[in-house]
């Protein structure tokens, strides 16, 4: 879109071509980010139209190629003017990493097509900053987000390899790359075929039932055998199959940058013995301090996993954002992965401190000014169909299918459980803890676990 070069969506591309333009000064079609118009489609399109020109440039003939590098110059000077606060409404902070990781790309690569010293700069500056912030404690500041993570993938391995030879990015994108999978491996767990929580964004909570981007690298890399794919006839696959032949083609490039130890964890199948305990830190900025630094616990066994986020904030993030969740094996006997249940904290207020800890899970409200502090509501699904076709009715958190939870949550009222509503396509049993008028003292709910299956 070209129209209006002062507006948020110059140079980003429609959401469908018959659609009209944003239009601020009627009713027709009013701007609304992320509806009216996609600012990261910039670089969603931008980036596989680098692909396209660098593998088939050939083939589509130069008048095209043109076209589409003329396309890539007024999108990067859309792009560079995203800082978080302008344009109005914008977003795009260094940690919202997938965006950002792509924008390198982006700008540097028709930079240097051109040989535009101002978008090769601004590229080469963020492509150092990028990596000073995941150097913090070697994390991304979209912090473990299945779906988002198939993309910080994508942008990692693009710029490894199509961007210019000489760009901070295509370096610094190989320690990214290889850090980054390295993760990967110790938050999967083969048996339940999960990442264990807590996440920074998510829509399925169960990637061995719904699709998610990231699980398609296996499929890539090591065969549709290994890692967590859901059904091929499961309809959202097809969202996610349409970036199947883009990811294919990175594919032998994201390989090379996988340790043998990391992708031996991520091909291992079945139980396994032992549990492990994971802390991070998480931060958005470079100047993040303090409260700003989101610290990030997990333990994990094979039939059991905890995740939890320490979070101080002003907005709240929404139901992508998972501050805490429980997965465990509710039926074991299911094949290829067992049956996967998982309760979840729903992010009802934006400072939180959810602790993990070994088959235990703390949770807290310390702002309790927040709106959403009066009520602690938990998700709670995958119960298997024999369980409750058998006669059982779900009461609480408390007695579940091979799993015992004792729940102590003082002085806060327990409500009745309610089921049939969905959350990010999982039908769930609310779960909560309201906490009443005139409490005193820092609201909370602990929760200790037990494994009662055999694996």
């Amino acid at each position: 879109m070209t129209s209006d070069y002062e507006s948020a969506w110059y140079g980003t591309f429609k959401l469908s071509p018959d659609e009209p333009d944003p239009t601020p000064n009627s009713e027709l079609y009013p701007p609304k980010i992320y509806t009216t118009y996609d600012p990261n489609w910039r670089e969603f399109i931008g980036t596989q139209l680098i692909q396209d020109v660098e593998l088939y440039g050939d083939l589509l003939g130069d008048d095209l190629v043109k076209k589409i590098e003329d396309a890539l110059e007024i999108q990067a000077v859309g792009a560079m003017r995203r800082n978080g606060s302008y344009p109005e409404g914008d977003n795009l902070i260094l940690g919202y990493s997938n965006p950002s990781v792509m924008r390198a790309l982006t700008v540097g690569w028709i930079g240097a097509r051109r040989g535009n010293a101002t978008l090769i700069d601004f590229a080469n500056t963020h492509g150092t900053q990028l990596l000073e912030l995941f150097r913090f404690n070697d994390t991304l500041g979209e912090y473990n987000a299945p779906n988002y993570y198939g993309m910080d993938v994508w942008a990692l391995a693009a710029n490894i390899a199509y961007g210019p030879r000489n760009a901070t990015m295509t370096a610094n994108a190989e320690y990214m790359l290889t850090t980054m999978w390295g993760d990967i491996a110790a938050h999967y767990n083969p048996y339940l075929g999960n990442l264990v929580g807590p996440y920074d964004r998510a829509y399925t909570r169960d990637m061995t039932e719904h699709s998610s981007i990231l699980p398609m690298y296996w499929w890539a890399m090591f065969g549709r055998e290994f890692g967590p794919q859901p059904p091929k006839g499961e309809n959202d696959l097809l969202y996610d199959a349409a970036q199947g032949a883009a990811i294919a083609l990175v594919s032998d490039t994201v390989a090379e940058h996988i340790s043998d130890s990391a992708a031996a964890a991520l091909k291992a199948k079945g139980p396994w013995e032992g549990a492990r305990s994971l802390a991070r830190t998480a931060r958005e900025e470079l100047d993040a301090a303090g409260a700003e630094v989101r610290n990030v616990t997990a333990w994990v066994s094979a039939p059991l996993m905890v995740g939890g986020q320490e979070v101080a904030e002003d907005v709240n993030r929404g139901n992508q954002f998972v501050p805490a969740i429980v997965h465990w094996a509710s039926d074991p006997a299911h094949a290829p992965f067992p049956y996967i249940g998982f309760f979840l904290l729903y992010p009802s207020a934006s400072t939180i401190k959810a602790v993990a800890g070994e088959r235990s899970l703390s949770v807290s409200y310390p702002n309790t000014t927040q709106e959403g502090t009066d009520m602690f509501t938990f998700a709670l699904s995958g119960i298997p169909p024999a369980w409750t076709l058998g006669g059982k009715t779900v009461t609480g958190l408390e007695a579940l299918p091979c799993l015992s939870v004792n729940v102590s949550a003082p002085g806060l009222e327990k409500l009745p459980v309610s089921y049939g509503q969905q959350l990010r396509n999982h039908w769930y049993y609310n779960v909560s803890y309201a906490v009443p008028a005139g409490f005193e003292g820092v609201p909370r709910v602990d929760l200790t676990m037990e494994y009662t299956c055999e694996v």
